[in-house]
């Protein structure tokens, strides 16, 4: 038997350490807690069976449909919404049965909460130079109060902050060691379900590699395969499932053509009536209640904040806060148009202030939805302070984290992941609408992305003054 020829081998690629090495007992108190917190939430404090309205009410209609009926081709109402929340839901209610107290959802929700703090202080050891930056990381997602407040409600929020928590980490060790790839597949596939925009961050990642091509050599077909199949897969399932439903193949949920419109006409309320008749009637009462009815909270805290004429101030392209038509709500053709008028009578620069308030929405204008509907006495108040702390403490660093992290994409491509993940929630709010709401499963990057910033700030200043000593 021969013997290789050592010289021709190729030699071995040195994969770079991740930033710390986690401590377990770390690990293990803050999962502790997590899971201590957050079930005692949703048992105790505040069931989200007891919090079934609005969207929530939609989440669990649906989900209901799923399990007693199993999924039907031509049920268009179940395309409205992008489904990874309400099949998840289902599949609960399928097992232990649909209907108060939803103790069994409530659970699900609860362990997918408390999953996010161990998760964000893994990804801080990952991206972060010290083991104290890291596990302040963990400990401010513990008691990070939006999210928590979030698990106790049927959203897609709760789910949507877990699996991209999951697909994050698996995608940052893909970056740093080319393994988990196909774990980040999967969990950025049940991202992708939960919230398909979160399909242009995965674009946004795979740019980040072709930048990187050659820094990145353990990162090569096997891993692309791995991550990308899975994304494909959930996208060609996605696309059929909303065909069966609709009997059309142009998109994936109805609401983003509703939504899309609201955030370039800046209208609060959409009504769609079957008859022009109900229109009209609808009109001349003033009735913003009727017909198939969507309605934007934050809109409706712009209008009822800023006077006429202030530069923030609600100013619907169409000049009213309603738009009324005759369809179906989700119809894409009747969206077009509108948004095409909408187009003519703003103009581009026009279109630009509604992007830039559509982002101030998100950091500085609305508040928590829904704690500010049912029992907002009790817990509108710690969601506040945590609004106004986010605004004072997290905003401006992590804006300071997102340029670091994207300045040296080719040194850490694995924090650029984090950047990037933080930039579309940014570009996302721009062009749909702001809220809390949708912007706190996105904060658990910003308090790790802050967190370096100042530690690259005092490395910085630290720096100028031992030369000046």
């Amino acid at each position: 038997m021969s013997t290789p020829d050592p010289s021709s081998s190729v030699p071995a690629v040195a994969v770079p350490r991740p930033g710390v090495v986690p401590s377990r007992r770390w690990l293990l108190w803050l999962t502790a807690l997590a899971l201590l917190t957050r079930l005692v939430w949703v048992l105790v404090v505040h069931p989200p069976g007891n919090y079934v309205f609005s969207d929530m009410n939609m989440y669990v209609k649906r989900a209901t449909d799923l399990a007693v009926h199993g999924p039907r081709s031509g049920v268009r109402d179940l395309a409205w919404q992008a489904f990874g929340t309400h099949y998840l839901l289902a599949g609960v209610f399928k097992i232990f049965g649909p209907g108060a107290p939803y103790r069994a959802a409530a659970v699900v929700w609860g362990l997918l909460g408390a999953a996010a703090v161990p998760l964000t202080y893994l990804l801080a050891c990952r991206v972060l130079p010290t083991a104290r930056l890291a596990a302040i990381a963990g400990v401010l997602a513990l008691v990070w109060y939006p999210n928590l407040s979030t698990t106790g409600f049927f959203l897609s929020e709760t789910p949507f902050l877990c699996a991209q928590l999951l697909s994050a980490y698996w995608l940052v060790r893909v970056v740093q060691e080319g393994k988990m790839a196909w774990a980040a597949g999967v969990a950025s596939a049940l991202c992708f379900m939960l919230r398909p925009q979160s399909a242009l961050f995965f674009v946004l990642v795979f740019g980040l590699w072709l930048v990187n091509v050659r820094g990145l050599p353990w990162v090569r077909l096997r891993q692309l395969v791995g991550v990308g199949l899975p994304l494909i897969a959930a996208l060609a399932f996605s696309v059929w499932r909303y065909h069966s439903h609709t009997g059309r193949w142009d998109g994936i949920a109805e609401n983003a053509n509703m939504n899309l419109t609201a955030g370039r006409c800046h209208n609060i309320v959409t009504q769609a009536f079957k008859k022009k008749a109900d229109l009209d009637r609808s009109a001349r009462a003033n009735n913003t209640n009727d017909g198939r009815r969507v309605s934007l909270p934050s809109y409706r805290t712009l209008q009822v904040t800023f006077p006429p004429g202030h530069p923030l101030a609600l100013n619907p392209a169409m000049e009213g806060e309603t738009i009324r038509f005759v369809g179906y709500i989700g119809d894409p053709w009747i969206h077009r148009d509108l948004r095409r008028e909408c187009y003519r009578r703003t103009g581009l620069i026009g279109q630009l202030q509604y992007s830039v308030v559509n982002l101030l929405l998100q950091w500085f204008i609305s508040r928590q939805w829904p704690d500010n509907a049912k029992n907002r006495q009790y817990f509108l108040p710690p969601s506040e302070v945590f609004r106004y702390g986010f605004q004072i403490f997290v905003l401006v660093p992590s804006l300071l984290g997102v340029g670091l992290g994207l300045a040296r994409l080719r040194r850490t491509p694995a924090t650029a992941v984090l950047a990037l993940c933080l930039f579309n929630s940014m570009l996302l709010a721009a062009v749909f609408f702001g809220d809390v709401r949708l912007r706190t499963p996105y904060d658990p990057y910003a308090i790790i992305l802050a967190l370096l910033a100042v530690h690259w700030l005092l490395t910085r200043w630290r720096a100028r003054r031992a030369q000046r000593a």
